[in-house]
């Protein structure tokens, strides 16, 4: 994540932090989080994602106990005339849910005016969360420490390029025509997919071995090895390979045959591209 929106983000959690709570922050630190916390016993997280759906993450506020969440949330009540909160409770929670919506909201409007579009889910507040599990889990992360008089505030952004993950995904493409291995591969690429190719069976049993794809797009009418004979031998090598079949003709047999080898998709040629990459995307997760 660029620095600038980095910067823009701890303006906003200091400007927000401060008028919400009416306490003073004395500094703010930005630092790249190799080793976040694991546990926080109460965490706000918000969800986000940009408009061309290149980018996703969270922001998280985090706490490792209740008391500095109930605290927070008692100060920010107090500023508002709000009833006094003297533990952690569902309206502490709704109180730091709008603490949390407020420094997002600031956050992405200044991201777009700096050309970074971007949308968000409303807050939602989680205890005992484990941050090193799916959804938080991400290619980067930072982290936004606002010391105050006797203590600090933590925020977490996570950044994942989801086309940078999606290049860690491999397919190969099995096809006896360089035409249709050409097309395909152009389309797979520039979704975000990193690329084999082979012409026949014979070529694909070999480059699986070396390449080990995620899935094995399979033709199945090809001279020397055909696409079942090659898939069977695969399996062999690996029960966990997934196919995807391509062919000219429907026949049952062949599409029985196929299914029983793990193929999660059966495709009749001429294929449809956009069709094509969605099935593909879809089935990569």
């Amino acid at each position: 994540m660029e620095a600038r929106y980095l910067t823009v983000l701890a303006e906003c959690c200091k400007d927000v932090f401060q008028e919400m709570t009416k306490t003073e922050v004395l500094n703010v630190k930005i630092k790249r989080d190799e080793r976040l916390r694991e546990i926080y016993a109460v965490a706000l997280v918000v969800p986000y994602e940009d408009f061309p759906g290149k980018v996703a993450g969270n922001f998280l506020l985090g706490f490792s106990d209740e008391r500095m969440a109930t605290l927070v949330a008692a100060a920010i009540s107090e500023n508002f005339g709000l009833p006094p909160l003297t533990h952690f409770d569902d309206t502490a929670r709704d109180v730091l849910n709008e603490f949390m919506n407020t420094i997002v909201g600031h956050t992405i409007t200044g991201w777009d005016k700096m050309g970074f579009r971007v949308k968000f889910s409303p807050p939602t507040a989680v205890q005992n969360v484990n941050i090193k599990e799916r959804p938080f889990t991400s290619h980067e992360a930072y982290v936004i420490i606002l010391d105050l008089a006797i203590d600090h505030v933590v925020f977490t952004v996570t950044f994942t390029d989801t086309q940078q993950q999606q290049l860690s995904r491999r397919i190969l493409v099995v096809d006896d025509s360089s035409v249709i291995r050409g097309i395909l591969a152009k389309a797979l690429i520039e979704g975000g997919f990193a690329v084999e190719l082979a012409e026949d069976g014979l070529a694909a049993i070999d480059t699986y071995q070396t390449f080990r794809p995620h899935l094995t797009i399979m033709d199945l009418n090809m001279p020397n090895v055909g696409g079942l004979e090659a898939m069977q031998q695969i399996r062999q090598l690996d029960q966990h390979a997934r196919f995807m079949v391509l062919t000219s003709t429907a026949r049952r047999d062949e599409e029985l045959i196929a299914k029983s080898l793990n193929v999660i998709s059966y495709v009749i040629k001429p294929v449809q591209i956009k069709e094509f990459v969605a099935i593909v995307k879809e089935a990569m997760g």
